[in-house]
C-alpha cells in the first residue's frame, strides 16, 4: 500500500474520520490564511509572500506523514481553559514576584517526570502548557521521561504537572483508553 492511499483510507485502530490529502491540503492553507489575517491584517493576504506561505503550508501537508487522530472531548475544554489561563496568570505573577525581590529567591533545579500520554497532539499540548505553570519550562523529552528546569526546586512541581496531565488526558480520546478496557485492563 502506498503512502499515499494509506492516508486516504479509515483508520480503524484510531476513532474518527480520515481525510483525504486534498482536503488536508486545503484546511491547512485555511488555517495559514486565517493566521496571516490574524496577524497582518486583511489587506496583507493579497502580499506576495503571504500568498506563498499560505501555498507552501497546504503543499507541508501533502508531504508531511499524517498523524493518529485524537480527538478532543469538547466537555473537558473548559477545564482545560480555566486551567490554563489561571496557571498562566500565576506563573506571570510568581515571576514577577522574584523578579522583583531585591533578594531574589529562586532555587533553580533540574526535575525529571514521567508522562503517560499519548506523543502527539496531548504530549505537545503538555510540554507547551508547562511552560506556563509558575517557575517552569520544557527542557527535554526522551520517550516519556520529560526534563523540567524549575526557579524553586522546593515548589509542588509533580502536583501541578499531575493536575495538567489528567486535564489534557481528559480533553483527549486516546485510543489506547478503549484498548485497556477491551483487554480488561484499567488506565
Amino acid at each position: 500500500m502506498t503512502p499515499a492511499s494509506r492516508s486516504s483510507q479509515p483508520n480503524p485502530g484510531f476513532p474518527g474520520r480520515a481525510r483525504s490529502r486534498g482536503r488536508r491540503a486545503i484546511g491547512t492553507a485555511a488555517a495559514a490564511a486565517l493566521l496571516w489575517w490574524v496577524l497582518a491584517g486583511h489587506e496583507a493576504l493579497l502580499e506576495p509572500l503571504a500568498l506563498l506561505a499560505i501555498v507552501l503550508a497546504g503543499s507541508a501537508s501533502l508531504l508531511l506523514p499524517t498523524g493518529r487522530p485524537l480527538p478532543l472531548r469538547l466537555r473537558a475544554l473548559p477545564g482545560l481553559l480555566g486551567f490554563f489561563l489561571r496557571n498562566s496568570f500565576l506563573g506571570g505573577l510568581d515571576v514577577a514576584r522574584r523578579a522583583l525581590d531585591p533578594h531574589l529567591p529562586i532555587h533553580p533545579a533540574f526535575v525529571t517526570y514521567r508522562t503517560e500520554l499519548a506523543h502527539g497532539p496531548p504530549l505537545t499540548l503538555f510540554m507547551a502548557v508547562i511552560s506556563l505553570l509558575p517557575g517552569t519550562l520544557s527542557i527535554r523529552l526522551e520517550g516519556r521521561l520529560l526534563t523540567l528546569h524549575v526557579l524553586d526546586r522546593d515548589a509542588d512541581t509533580r502536583a501541578a504537572l499531575i493536575a495538567l496531565e489528567r486535564r489534557i488526558r481528559a480533553a483527549f480520546r486516546d485510543p489506547r483508553d478503549h484498548r485497556d478496557k477491551r483487554n480488561g485492563q484499567t488506565s
